[in-house]
């Protein structure tokens, strides 16, 4: 079985792995829903295009945490979602391709992040990847977003700000191999209202740390608002830049109950 604790083949970056329970019996139900088969470690179908191109698709489920009523109903929709948007685009396909999703679950008490990893392989030699996350406090029964865990009338530029190691850090350890501190991997460049960091709408809370997946999605270049005249525009891949920032580092703008002070 494939699934790990950051799940699949990571072309951007590299995490520790380890096992992750087998899904339940939903799992084959939420596979019927979805059109699919359940492999025993996937829904598992694919669709030939209209040039008779193969699209194999897969997808993790994590079982438990399908029929949980706080978390199921996010789950469900996200996975139905990603299946129905691959079968769509798989029937346009010119060559033979495949979308996989992997998850990894994170926790802290009661607070529960589900981290899933998508890698999907359109025309041409490039690999993309994606992360989509999910994050609850499993105790009030509530989702939560990024901004909750901040004291009130702060921004998430101060997780930029005070977390600013780290993430350059993460910058500098990034694939390619590059120059620290050479563009794009300036801190300026990765802050949440800029592109290439997603916004920090990819993240996760694991132990004692905040962990930033950057950007969510592939960016095919600055936008123009950052673009610099003569200086090349990069490809980032979603999860280049993961970074892990500890919490006691944010506690002066955190809630209590996330480390704060």
């Amino acid at each position: 079985m494939r699934i790990r604790v950051v799940a699949g083949l990571l072309v951007v970056a590299s995490l520790a792995a380890a096992t992750v329970p087998l899904a339940g019996a939903s799992a084959p139900d939420l596979c019927a829903g979805l059109g699919a088969d359940w492999d025993g470690a996937y829904c598992h179908t694919s669709v030939l295009s209209e040039r008779k191109a193969v699209r194999d698709i897969k997808v993790a489920v994590p079982g438990d945490l399908v029929d949980n009523p706080v978390t199921g109903p996010t789950i469900r929709d996200y996975l139905t979602t990603l299946v129905n948007n691959w079968r769509n685009v798989g029937v346009h396909m010119v060559a033979d391709s495949f979308g996989e999703e992997n998850f990894q679950i994170l926790q802290r008490g009661d607070v529960l992040s589900v981290v899933f990893h998508e890698d999907y392989h359109a025309d041409g030699p490039k690999f993309n990847n994606a992360f989509r996350t999910f994050t609850w406090n499993m105790g009030r029964g509530v989702r939560l977003q990024l901004a909750d865990l901040l004291k009130p009338g702060v921004d998430l530029g101060a997780i930029a700000s005070l977390g600013q190691p780290f993430i350059v850090d993460a910058l500098d350890a990034a694939p390619p191999p590059h120059q620290p501190g050479s563009y794009p991997f300036q801190a300026d460049r990765w802050g949440p209202d800029k592109v290439y960091s997603g916004g920090y709408k990819a993240w996760a809370l694991s132990g004692d740390e905040l962990i930033l997946y950057m950007p969510d999605y592939p960016v095919a270049h600055d936008t123009p608002l950052d673009y610099t005249p003569g200086i090349m525009q990069w490809f980032m891949d979603g999860g280049t830049v993961q970074a892990h920032i500890p919490l006691s580092a944010l506690a002066s703008v955190l809630r209590p109950q996330f480390g704060g002070t």
